[in-house]
């Protein structure tokens, strides 16, 4: 099955640290209450570094480990909705930083957490039409700019960060995907009185655990692939609770389930990007691997997808 397939990765994070017990400093929270009901230990907070820095950060990692240059890139798509400035498109602006070429195509989308699956969705589109040849793909999110330090429910969740694929479309790659949206602006989003982020805790995780699970399940059934065939699974690191559950609803065993959120915490759109940089820097993504990835945000919306190193 003919598709795109990750050339390299890349990725950046905040320049701080902020440990939980840090934020019992800002907030009413404690460490163990973070790990208990999350999984998180700590995030990184981009302080010194807009979006776009950490963007072209992981950007240019990802450039280096696929041996590509910006002149090679005509195809650029930014998954955020933590834009610095609402426009120009950081998509754009990025294209500026890195020095490619005029002739190039820059857009950014705002799915929330999906964005990175929605984002290698459009991709794998507009590359299966030949018109492109190589695309830079980019989740990035500097939700420390979007977050309500008097909200112990969110706060602590987040990090900011961001990570980069290059892909190609070849026909000894694989992409395959589903998705969806359910309108629904109450459970989660960002906005209100203080334009920042607002959660209903219960409301996601059951959303989570049952959309994903079937999201999933319907994609091995659609490709027809088999546990066997799929090296690793990367859910949107949003919860360590939701991902375990996911794990005991699939026909993967938990130990394909790739996890970093205990070290960045949720990074919305960015998470399955870092987990992707991530996972090529320790060796993991050698080619021919086959990786899952599914990720749900606000919208709500989900999707998931297979692709090929």
């Amino acid at each position: 099955m003919a598709g795109i397939r990750i050339l390299g990765c890349g990725y950046s994070y905040g320049d701080r640290i902020v440990t939980n017990d840090d934020m019992a400093k800002i907030v009413d929270t404690s460490d163990a209450w973070i790990r208990r009901k999350t999984g998180i230990r700590q995030r990184y907070i981009a302080e010194n570094k807009s979006n776009l820095d950490m963007a072209q950060e992981a950007s240019l990692s990802a450039m280096k480990c696929a041996g590509v240059t910006a002149e090679e890139i005509d195809l650029i798509v930014v998954c955020t909705f933590t834009q610095d400035d609402p426009t120009p498109s950081m998509a754009c602006k990025l294209a500026g930083k890195l020095g490619a070429g005029n002739d190039i195509l820059t857009l950014d989308i705002n799915s929330a957490c999906s964005g990175f699956i929605y984002g290698c969705i459009t991709a794998n589109a507009l590359l299966a039409g030949g018109s492109f040849r190589k695309a830079l793909i980019i989740g990035a999110e500097k939700l420390s700019s979007r977050a309500d330090m008097t909200d112990r429910r969110t706060c602590v969740l987040f990090g900011d960060g961001a990570g980069a694929i290059v892909c190609e479309y070849s026909e000894d790659g694989f992409f395959e995907s589903n998705f969806g949206c359910m309108p629904n602006d109450t459970i989660l989003g960002c906005g209100g009185d203080k334009g920042a982020i607002y959660m209903n805790g219960p409301e996601v995780y059951r959303f989570a655990v049952s959309k994903i699970p079937q999201s999933i399940n319907e994609l091995v059934e659609k490709t027809k692939v088999g546990p066997d065939e799929i090296d690793y699974v990367i859910c949107h690191q949003a919860n360590m609770r939701i991902i375990d559950s996911v794990a005991e609803k699939v026909v993967f065993p938990a130990e394909k389930f790739y996890k970093n959120i205990q070290n960045t915490g949720n990074t919305s759109a960015a998470s399955i990007a870092i987990c992707l940089g991530e996972m090529c820097e320790k060796g993991l993504l050698t080619p021919g691997r086959k990786i899952l990835c599914s990720g749900f945000g606000g919208g709500l919306t989900w999707g998931s997808m297979i692709i090929k190193v």
